[in-house]
């Protein structure tokens, strides 16, 4: 298995997100559970397709020992997640993590209630690099 997640399509992460809340199952499982989630009554075969791709892909492992098969995440919900969002970050805002936080402030996205759970967060030891929050606290100047 490969230390990286490969590159998903929604459709693909679509599913992912049901196998993670699943852990593991069938063709049937993930339909089910698909039409609970997301209100969209995929075709079986559209699922058994798109795990057939997830798991060429490697983003599945695939229990072929058991009838029905059984597919179950090859990497965790939050590795993929960290993958997706530092593309993200370098695609859309070349790699400038500090101008998705403050897109997200300015055009208000996120509330004051979250803005307090980011900020106290901030200010545990082991969200800064290093492990100590500096003099300055949350919000320190990052142009040093």
């Amino acid at each position: 298995m490969s230390k990286t997640p490969p590159d998903l399509t929604a459709a693909e992460f679509d599913i992912m997100k049901v196998l993670w809340r699943l852990e593991r199952g069938s063709v049937a499982d993930v339909r089910a559970e698909h039409t609970r989630v997301f209100g969209s009554d995929l075709a079986y075969t559209t699922v058994m397709t798109l795990l057939g791709r997830l798991a060429s892909k490697g983003a599945v492992k695939v229990d072929r020992a058991r009838q029905p098969f059984v597919y179950r995440p090859a990497f965790r919900r939050d590795s993929v997640v960290r993958e997706r969002l530092k593309q993200f970050i370098d695609s859309v805002f070349d790699g400038e993590a500090e101008s998705l936080v403050l897109h997200l402030v300015e055009d208000e996205a996120l509330g004051r209630d979250e803005l307090r759970r980011i900020q106290r967060r901030l200010g545990e030891p082991e969200a800064v690099p290093g492990g100590e929050p500096d003099e300055a606290g949350p919000t320190r100047d990052r142009s040093k």
